[in-house]
């Protein structure tokens, strides 16, 4: 039976355990997880980087949570946390309008032609259209209303709480958590960790170490990597977390509101709100975006912070993590040298960062807020690949996408349009669709957000039960 070890008992390090113990048939394969000091078990990390209690769970998770046995009415209830339709922007538009990035999808495509593209065509005949008011989501965040299956969502769970889900979920399917802590590990001159040597004098000879134990890297760390530093694109180093008392319900969207030097999220819970705020300087700790050039060097593949760091405006963290690991099963080793499986692992994992990268890069260089930390960042040059999405949107809306992206089309599209950026022409072909129908099909698309919407509970009314027993 060959070993996976995996090290860091973070919540990065537990997803990737019960995935595997999942996907990986039980009598070849032994999962362990291993702490990396004595004192982590006392302390919950996520090995995401720490930001905050509340961990933002992206709506492509559910698909996760239901292969590892867990509902969406079970995590709420056991955690205490909330649903995210969306995501607000406060501040962000010099104009002062208001900027709400749904999840799922802004109405529907008619003929082949995208839906922003026929929103365009209205708008250059002097329609007044917000792409938003064609989304359930939105609609649904804005009246107060609980998402359904119906309507992807994200989820805000406390750390510790769902960490400890996730564990169980983890345990059950037959991994194992060591009593012994990390001591060292023997590394030979071609990459391969051939031990683990653990606290109490016994050793590991691994298959493959996925280190999970955020930036320490306690075992990435000791190779020789190329780090691609992203500060120059992402500037904010510093970051401080609250948590203070809320009053009022709690409403169904995270809010991130944009200061003179970074941005700050709010994360409401029942009762609470977490509040992260990212700047320049400022108080708080450090941190720098960037990320591992080869996240898999030898048998040891780096997740989570060790792979690489971004600022969380959006739940990006475990979007790469699930797309890691199920890349990781699509080329699964069977030695622990592997080469040609880790250069496809590592190129499909740089294109997969660049994009989230990217997207969150688009915010600052799309912003129209005044002051000097913002006018710095406008005309800064972006990367090629972001370069040619927010250039060609800008010209004709039209995005062109690459491999691995974390984020759809229909993403980038709505992101654009809430902070401002508008196509100065359209899709050339949505003349060949009278203006009459393309009203029709907006009325048509606004009619049923709007009757998908009406038929859903409030969001606090929904909720209550699940909070109280949590509580």
């Amino acid at each position: 039976m060959q070993t996976i070890a995996i090290v860091g008992e973070t919540l990065c390090g537990w997803l990737t355990a019960a995935a595997l113990a999942h996907r990986l048939p039980r009598d070849r394969y032994r999962i362990l997880v291993v702490a990396t000091d004595t004192a982590e078990s006392e302390h919950v990390h996520d090995g995401f980087g720490d930001f905050a209690p509340v961990i933002a769970i992206p709506p492509q998770a559910a698909r996760f949570h239901a292969e590892v046995g867990l509902d969406e009415h079970a995590l709420l209830r056991a955690t205490g946390g909330g649903q995210a339709l969306g995501v607000a922007f406060g501040g962000w538009r010099n104009d002062g309008a208001a900027a709400f990035l749904p999840y799922g999808e802004t109405g529907a495509p008619r003929e082949g032609i995208a839906f922003h593209q026929l929103v365009a065509r209205a708008r250059a005949a002097n329609h007044p259209v917000r792409l938003a008011d064609y989304s359930a989501a939105a609609l649904a965040a804005q009246a107060g209303r609980c998402a359904d299956t119906s309507i992807p969502h994200a989820l805000h769970l406390p750390t510790a709480r769902y960490l400890a889900l996730i564990r169980a979920a983890a345990v059950n399917a037959g991994v194992q958590q060591l009593p012994a802590p990390l001591a060292t590990s023997a590394v030979e001159a071609a990459g391969i960790v051939t031990q683990l040597l653990l606290s109490d004098g016994s050793t590991i000879a691994p298959l493959l170490v996925l280190d999970c134990s955020g930036v320490a890297a306690s075992v990435a760390g000791q190779f020789e990597a190329a780090f691609e530093d992203w500060s120059h694109w992402l500037p904010c180093d510093h970051r401080h977390v609250e948590v203070i008392a809320a009053e009022g319900a709690p409403p169904p969207y995270s809010q991130v509101d944009a200061h003179n030097a970074g941005w700050t999220a709010t994360w409401p819970l029942n009762g609470v709100d977490v509040r992260l705020t990212c700047s320049v300087q400022g108080s708080g700790e450090r941190f720098r975006s960037g990320r591992r050039v080869d996240t898999w060097r030898g048998n040891c593949i780096a997740l989570g912070a060790a792979a690489g760091i971004l600022e969380p405006l959006h739940p990006t963290a475990l979007t790469l993590l699930l797309s890691s690991l199920a890349r990781l099963i699509q080329l699964w080793p069977a030695d622990p040298v592997a080469p040609i499986e880790a250069a496809a692992f590592n190129r499909a994992t740089a294109e997969a960062w660049e994009g989230a990268r990217d997207f969150v890069i688009a915010h600052y260089a799309v912003a129209s807020r005044a002051g000097a930390f913002w006018d710095q960042r406008r005309p800064m040059p972006v990367p090629e690949r972001l370069s040619a999405k927010r250039d060609l949107f800008a010209a004709r809306g039209r995005l062109p996408m690459f491999d691995e992206e974390p984020f759809d089309e229909a993403d980038w599209a709505a992101m654009f349009d809430a902070l401002g950026l508008m196509p100065r022409r359209y899709d050339a072909r949505a003349d060949l669709i009278p203006l009459t129908d393309i009203e029709q099909h907006l009325v048509e698309q606004r009619t049923r957000a709007i009757a998908q919407v009406r038929a859903l509970p409030r969001y606090v009314d929904a909720m209550a039960p699940l909070w109280r027993a949590a509580a």
